[in-house]
């Protein structure tokens, strides 16, 4: 069953990466669930990380970035659009690595 639906853009006045970018409506917890579009430029260097039982993505990024809020980085270089749900365990992520980091 596809939970995320009725998905749509926003788009702002403004000049920013975000501008326009995706919302969805989640049909289990009647929310809407706003995304970016992808401009990491997925060809930089990146390490492979298989997630493990209990890991999210906030863990994933404290252990390689020492940050847990570049979990966005992991989420938008992999073109994850849920960044708020659980890795499935086993999936090999691409962690890039931040030096690398280049935008489309």
């Amino acid at each position: 069953m596809d939970v995320l639906k009725n998905k749509s853009y926003k788009d702002y006045a403004i000049l920013s990466r975000y501008s326009p970018f995706p919302y969805y409506y989640n049909i289990i917890d009647k929310k809407y669930v706003y995304g970016t579009v992808s401009h990491l430029d997925n060809r930089s260097e990146y390490t492979v990380h298989k997630v493990r039982y209990g890991e999210t993505y906030d863990t994933i990024a404290l252990m390689y970035y020492n940050n847990p809020t570049y979990f966005w980085i992991i989420c938008d270089f992999n073109r994850i659009i849920d960044c708020f749900s659980a890795p499935k365990v086993g999936r090999a992520l691409k962690i890039p690595v931040i030096s690398s980091l280049q935008f489309e």
